[in-house]
C-alpha cells in the first residue's frame, strides 16, 4: 500500500489511540494524522511534489514522524541524513539525492551542519523545529536547553522555515495518488559507504510496505503474539536507519501502537519505561540488550510485559541472548536485513528449539 495509507488505517480505526508518546506528551492518531495533512500542506507551499526530495535530518522526535508522512501525502521522497555522518559525506548526499528541502532542529548538534550547506549546494530551504514544541511544558524545556547550551540563533530569512511555519495552515493538500507502488520511490536511504562514499538505495512504497507486512505475518503465532491497537513499542533506535524506520515507526503505526520515543538510548530510562508503561514491543541491536543484562539491579524490575524483542544490526551473543530471556521471560529473536531489502532478510523463529 502507500506509505500514507498506513497512517490513515490506523487513524480511521483507532482515531482516539495515542499514536505516539514523547516525554510523557501523547499524540492520538487523529491528532497526528492532522499533523500530517498541514506537514504535506505546507510541503506543497514550499514547491514540494513528485520527483522533489525532502531531506529528514533529525533524532527520535514527532518533527520525524510528523514530516516523513507529511512528505508520503504531499507526494515526494524522502531521503534520510543521520547525524554522525561528517560534513563533507552530508554535502555528497545532498547533491546525489538533489535534496532541495531539509527538516532539522535548532540544536548545537545540528543545525551548523546544514546551515553551512545552504549556500555551498543545491540545498534551498531548512525548516528547523524544536524539542521543547512537542513536549508538555515547552517554555521551560527550552528556556533549560538554552541555559545548557544545546541552542543555536536561527536566521530569520526566506531561506529558513519554522517547523510551527511550516504546519500554519488547513492541511488541505493536493492528492497525488500513486499509480505505480512498485516503482514509485519512497525513501532514498543511504548505505553505509564502506566501499566508497555512501550510494543511495531506491526503496518503493512496495518495498517497504511489503517489508511491514512481513513483520506483522512473522509475529502471528498461535496465538497471536502482537494485537492490532494494544501494543506499546519502545522506540529508541534513530529513524533514519532503515532497520528503526521499518520496524519502530511503519510497523507500529501500522498496528496502530502507542510508539514511546526516546531521543537516544539510555539504559536507565529505557528499564523505567519499560516497566512503568509496560512495554511490549522491544526491537534493539546487541549492544541495548548488554546494557540492560548489565544494569545493577535489573532483576528487580518487572520486564514481563515485553511480549516480542528482536536484535539486529549485529550478531546476536548466544549468552546475551539466554541471559535477556532469563531476565524478562521473551523469546529473543535475531533478524538480519539489509538496506536494500527495506531490511527484511532472514530470522530466527518465535517457536521451537533455539
Amino acid at each position: 500500500m502507500p506509505l500514507a495509507q498506513i497512517l490513515e488505517r490506523s487513524a480511521a480505526k483507532w482515531s482516539a489511540n495515542p499514536a505516539l508518546d514523547f516525554m510523557n506528551r501523547k499524540f492520538s492518531y487523529q491528532e497526528l494524522s492532522d499533523l500530517t495533512n498541514r506537514a504535506a500542506r505546507g510541503f506543497q507551499r514550499l514547491g514540494e511534489r513528485p520527483g522533489v526530495h525532502v531531506g529528514l535530518y533529525l533524532p527520535n522526535t514527532p518533527h520525524y514522524v510528523i514530516a516523513f508522512f507529511g512528505v508520503m501525502k504531499a507526494g515526494g521522497t524522502i531521503v534520510n541524513y543521520p547525524p554522525l555522518d561528517a560534513e563533507k559525506v552530508l554535502e555528497h548526499k545532498v547533491e546525489d539525492s538533489e535534496t532541495d528541502i531539509l527538516v532539522t532542529l535548532d540544536l548545537k548538534a545540528l543545525y551548523p551542519q546544514m546551515g553551512r550547506l545552504l549556500g555551498t549546494t543545491r540545498l534551498k530551504t531548512l525548516i528547523v523545529g524544536n524539542i521543547a514544541e512537542m513536549m508538555p511544558a515547552p517554555g521551560t524545556v527550552r528556556a533549560q536547553m538554552a541555559k545548557n547550551g544545546e541552542l543555536v540563533e536561527v536566521p530569520r530569512d526566506s531561506q529558513h522555515l519554522t517547523f510551527e511555519e511550516l504546519l500554519n495552515n488547513d492541511g488541505k493538500y493536493d492528492e497525488h495518488p500513486i499509480m505505480d507502488l512498485r516503482q514509485t520511490i519512497a525513501v532514498l536511504q543511504y548505505t553505509g559507504g564502506t566501499t566508497g562514499l555512501p550510494k543511495g538505495a531506491m526503496l518503493t512504497h512496495a518495498n517497504l510496505s511489503s517489508a511491514t507486512a512481513q513483520y506483522v505475518e512473522t509475529t502471528q503465532t498461535q496465538p497471536r503474539l502482537v494485537e492490532e491497537g494494544r501494543e506499546r513499542i519502545l522506540a529508541v533506535l534513530p529513524p533514519f536507519h532503515i532497520y528503526a524506520l521499518t520496524v519502530n515507526m511503519l510497523l507500529g503505526i501500522y498496528l496502530g501502537a502507542e510508539v514511546i520515543l526516546h531521543t537516544r538510548f539510555d539504559t536507565a530510562a529505557v528499564v523505567k519505561d519499560i516497566c512503568e508503561k509496560k512495554v511490549t514491543v522491544l526491537p534493539g541491536v546487541p549492544t541495548m540488550y548488554v546494557a540492560i543484562i548489565n544494569y545493577p539491579g535489573v532483576e528487580s524490575f518487572d520486564l514481563s510485559s515485553i511480549k516480542w524483542c528482536a536484535s539486529g544490526g549485529a550478531p546476536l551473543p548466544l549468552e546475551v541472548q539466554k541471559r535477556f530471556q532469563d531476565i524478562s521471560g521473551c523469546r529473543l529473536a535475531e533478524g538480519w536485513g539489509m538496506t536494500e531489502t527495506s531490511p527484511t532478510g532472514t530470522f530466527t523463529p518465535l517457536s521451537g528449539r533455539l
